[in-house]
């Protein structure tokens, strides 16, 4: 008998491998799923979760008592389970702003919450509504009251909360530029004693009782899980305002390591983040826009880039909030009232308001206001408004693609809402960030990451949401697009998962 050669042979062993390889796959592929007949059962899903290498198609997810309880690819719906059909949708978690203002009534002015107390109502009652609708399931409020947070967390639907508490301000610095003058509202403003200033502090105030220590505590005391303070000498000269000095924040970052809170430091000029550099702090609350020299130049200088480059290299996470800048534009443009997805944040007759000849009126009291501003530091006074309006935007722009350059840590917060006029309206303002950091040159991949796992990481989160693993709590996205491919996805949220309890995105508009 002749003898096979030994390579026939492996070829042989191979082809018979690859066959049993075959037969096993299509038994695989064959067998019945495992019925899961409780719960609420997500089908055929394609899973983006930022920890997975690559997105998991054809999956199930399983949701119990609020929690994620099972995914796979080899379960389906019993007839006991609530069945949500996930055939050509994108799972996601539910994504995090860690950067809200509930308690501000933006774009409501003083006047007309005076004069139209069911306007604000309206406003109140929308807003944890619209910030749902927009994929928001998880905000941070880095300084509001807690009446603000009790009325927020009293709405039938919600996005989970937390928050910084009242934030660290400084007699006569931003926040505190009328200095409390009795121990309640200097409480509550959480003001801390600089020496520095000391003229400037009321005599009735014990300064023992306003050190960073015992900021700090007001904030543990509320339940916060931030503390943040304010380094804003004045808009880049607009105003000149004192600032925490470097003893303040170095006292401040020490209290709230031993604390296990997370340091984050408002700072939007080049100075401001060489001192945060020197704080040590977690997380600057904003973008860079604001440096010396040419107030004309969009382009960031030599200063600018060497302070961004410091940051990269010091790991403090930064929040670009690119969208408050570019809402102040809204000052002179009100355009927004005549977008229909303005209809989507803000209740009918909120907008309705916002266009009535009140409304109006207060608005150009304001581009006035702007105007002199603008006059003061671009003269001559008959400068384009347009173009100088513009500076802000195209630097803070420019400003975060060489923080991606730099690879720099970048979280998602919008700051909404902030800023004169009506360009940050809830949850829409988010929706319009998503929309900036992508316009910059941000990676689809790492802007769900920052809105997610990252920001759920930085802020002591991750063992309870930012992705989708089994256990978490079920802060979910049910899409009709791939985030991964289209910025626009984040158009076609079809139903928000908040603790495990499906609700379709139709009836949080404001409509109903």
């Amino acid at each position: 008998m002749k003898t096979i050669p030994p390579i026939i042979q492996r070829i042989a062993c191979v082809f018979v491998i690859s066959g049993l390889a075959t037969i096993i796959g299509r038994a695989q592929a064959t067998k019945s799923p495992k019925v899961v007949d409780d719960g609420i059962v997500i089908e055929d899903v394609t899973v983006i979760s930022s920890e997975r290498q690559a997105p998991l198609p054809h999956a199930t997810v399983v949701i119990r008592d609020g929690r994620i309880a099972q995914i796979a690819t080899n379960l389906a719906a019993g007839p006991h389970a609530k069945k949500i059909d996930g055939h050509e949708r994108f799972l996601i978690p539910g994504l995090i702003d860690s950067h809200v203002h509930i308690g501000a009534l933006a774009p409501l002015d003083d006047d007309a919450v005076e004069a139209h107390p069911e306007l604000l109502q309206a406003y109140r009652s929308q807003l944890p509504r619209s910030y749902l609708a927009f994929g928001f399931t998880t905000l941070v409020d880095l300084t509001t009251a807690a009446q603000a947070l009790a009325r927020f967390n009293e709405a039938p639907v919600h996005p989970n909360l937390y928050h910084c508490g009242p934030a660290v301000r400084t007699a006569g610095g931003y926040g505190a530029q009328r200095i409390p003058q009795d121990a309640a509202a200097a409480n509550a403003a959480n003001l801390i004693y600089e020496p520095a200033q000391a003229k400037n502090w009321p005599s009735n105030l014990d300064p023992q009782d306003y050190t960073p220590a015992r900021a700090v505590e007001r904030v543990v005391e509320g339940g916060g899980v931030c503390v943040k303070a304010f380094v804003e000498p004045g808009f880049g000269g607009v105003f000149t305002w004192p600032v925490p000095s470097a003893e303040t924040l170095a006292a401040l970052r020490e209290e709230t390591r031993r604390r296990g809170l997370v340091f984050i430091v408002h700072a939007n000029a080049a100075d401001a983040w060489k001192a945060v550099i020197g704080a040590h702090a977690d997380v600057i609350a904003h973008g860079l826009w604001h440096w010396p020299g040419d107030r004309f130049a969009s382009v960031p200088p030599s200063e600018a880039r060497e302070v961004i480059r410091a940051v990269a290299k010091s790991g403090i996470w930064v929040q670009p909030t690119l969208q408050v800048v570019y809402g102040e534009l809204t000052v002179f443009d009100r355009s927004l009232l005549d977008n229909p997805r303005l209809a989507e944040a803000l209740p009918p007759q909120v907008i309705a308001y916002l266009k009535s000849d009140a409304a109006q009126a207060s608005a150009r009291a304001t581009a006035d206001t702007y105007r002199q501003i603008i006059a003061k530091l671009h003269p001559p006074a008959s400068m384009d408004i347009a173009a100088v309006m513009g500076i802000a935007p195209a630097r803070v722009t420019a400003s975060l693609r060489i923080m991606l350059e730099e690879k720099v840590k970048l979280l998602f917060g919008s700051d909404t809402p902030a800023g004169e006029g009506i360009g940050n309206p809830p949850g829409l303002n988010g929706r319009f960030e998503l929309s900036r950091w992508s316009e910059a040159g941000v990676p689809l991949a790492r802007i769900l990451r920052a809105a997610t796992l990252d920001n759920a990481a930085a802020f002591g989160l991750s063992a309870d949401r930012g992705t989708i693993e089994v256990g978490k709590r079920a802060d979910l996205l049910l899409l009709r697009a791939d985030p991964l491919k289209t910025i626009d996805a984040y158009d076609s949220i079809e139903t928000i998962f908040v603790n495990g309890n499906p609700i379709p995105r139709a009836s949080l508009l404001p409509v109903n």
